[in-house]
């Protein structure tokens, strides 16, 4: 079953998020058969998550535990629509919501602002999606997760609003020169790259630009800005 929906799973999921789910799914299996697993079995499994070290001798973060029921939950789902099992047994599983600090602003002033932008390259591509997301990050405010999970459905150029979704579904008005900015990416750098149809952003391999790869590029800039 496991290795059925791996090889099913591959033309909807990057390889990263793949081998996420494939290493909680193993890590499960130890426990037993995944289609003979109960709910309180999977019930004990995430309590573990939460007081009993990992492999590294640490305890799960919550955001890690939070990944690995998401991997399970998504599974069962494919399980049971498949018909491998009868009931989902990782119906019940909740994810615990995570305080994190906001996000400091990226700029202090519009015309350290203006400077951020000028920093990336405006004649390669790479340079052409970084202004597009330094833009957008200091536009809306939105935290570096939920622009990572932001999908190319989340973005209305002929309206000018984005839908981003973090703790809570918010639309944002997008300025004239930002749209400008996002249309010039989407039609020039974008697709020079793209595997991944639905992310919004993608990295060099074309597939989801992940939060911490956006930190690092958001550095980059405010050095060679020279903030």
């Amino acid at each position: 079953m496991l290795e059925a929906y791996l090889k099913d799973r591959a033309n909807h999921y990057s390889a990263s998020t793949l081998n996420v789910h494939e290493g909680w799914l193993r890590r499960l299996s130890e426990r037993g058969e995944l289609a003979e697993l109960t709910a309180a079995e999977l019930a004990a499994w995430r309590a573990d998550l939460t007081w009993k070290p990992g492999p590294s001798g640490r305890l799960y973060s919550e955001q890690t535990a939070n990944q690995a029921v998401g991997a399970i939950r998504a599974f069962y789902r494919w399980a049971l629509d498949r018909g491998y099992v009868r009931r989902d047994p990782a119906a019940g599983l909740k994810m615990r919501s995570v305080k994190s600090a906001p996000r400091p602003p990226l700029a202090a002033s519009r015309e350290a602002a203006r400077r951020l932008l000028d920093a990336p390259d405006p004649y390669t591509a790479a340079g052409i999606r970084d202004r597009a997301l330094l833009g957008l990050l200091l536009e809306t405010g939105i935290s570096y997760r939920a622009c990572a999970r932001l999908d190319l459905d989340n973005l209305q150029t002929d309206v000018a609003v984005l839908l981003s979704e973090g703790r809570k579904r918010q639309l944002h008005s997008l300025s004239d020169g930002l749209v400008g900015d996002l249309e010039r990416y989407l039609e020039e750098a974008r697709p020079a790259v793209l595997v991944d149809p639905e992310a919004l952003f993608l990295n060099s391999h074309g597939r989801r630009l992940q939060s911490g790869s956006m930190q690092q590029i958001v550095r980059r800039h405010r050095l060679r800005a020279e903030l």
